[in-house]
């Protein structure tokens, strides 16, 4: 991923790491899973904001995000190694 560069991390190495994982729809279009480093401080929202830059067809899903397995507003701040989760509505029957 090609991220702006006021998100990405400098090459010292203060950047911050995190898993993204996609589920339902998202996974099609994004696969399972894949690390990126992110500038300290970067909320889940930027995150969303970011991927929906490099794939302007997730706009038009509203999505719930997980950090470490439990629900997060957009203005969470992702710290190092955590788990983002991305879920698109899910309808069932």
């Amino acid at each position: 991923m090609s991220w702006p560069s006021a998100w990405r991390g400098s090459s010292r190495g203060d950047g911050v790491m995190v898993r993204l994982r996609f589920f339902a729809v998202l996974r099609e279009r994004m696969g399972a899973a894949r690390t990126e480093t992110l500038a300290p401080g970067t909320t889940v929202g930027t995150l969303w904001r970011s991927l929906v830059a490099e794939r302007p067809d997730l706009a038009r899903f509203r999505v719930r995000f997980a950090v470490n397995e439990e629900y997060v507003s957009a203005s969470h701040r992702l710290r190092e190694d955590d788990e983002v989760a991305f879920f698109p509505p899910v309808s069932g029957g």
